[in-house]
C-alpha cells in the first residue's frame, strides 16, 4: 500500500516543510490539512493526497478507495495530533 501511495502522491518525511494540501500518514491514518506551507509532524512518512488543505475526509477516502481498492470511510481517518508522533522517527529509509 505504501509503495502505491508514494508512486501516486509522493513521499514526504515528518519534519519536512511542505506546500499547502492534505497529507495522509498511512501508519496512523491521520490526515494533516493546511492552506499554507507547514512542517509535517514527526509521525513518519506522509503522502500528499490532495492539493487542497480543506478537502473532506470523505472525498479523500473515495480517492484512496479508487486507487487502492480499499473501503475507507471518513471515519477511518483522524486529524493528526501530537499523540501520533513517534519518539524515534528514524532516517526515513529502511529502518528494519
Amino acid at each position: 500500500m505504501l509503495d502505491m501511495l508514494e508512486l501516486a502522491y509522493g513521499r514526504y518525511n515528518g519534519g519536512q516543510t511542505v506546500p499547502a494540501g492534505s497529507y495522509l500518514n498511512p501508519r496512523t491514518l491521520c490526515i494533516l490539512q493546511s492552506t499554507v506551507d507547514v512542517a509535517l509532524p514527526q509521525d513518519g512518512t506522509f503522502c500528499r493526497v490532495d492539493p487542497s488543505g480543506t478537502q473532506t475526509f470523505a472525498n479523500i477516502a473515495t480517492s484512496l478507495n479508487t486507487l487502492l481498492g480499499t473501503s475507507y470511510t471518513s471515519g477511518s481517518f483522524h486529524a493528526c495530533s501530537g499523540g501520533d508522533n513517534i519518539s524515534s522517527p528514524g532516517m526515513m529509509t529502511n529502518d528494519a
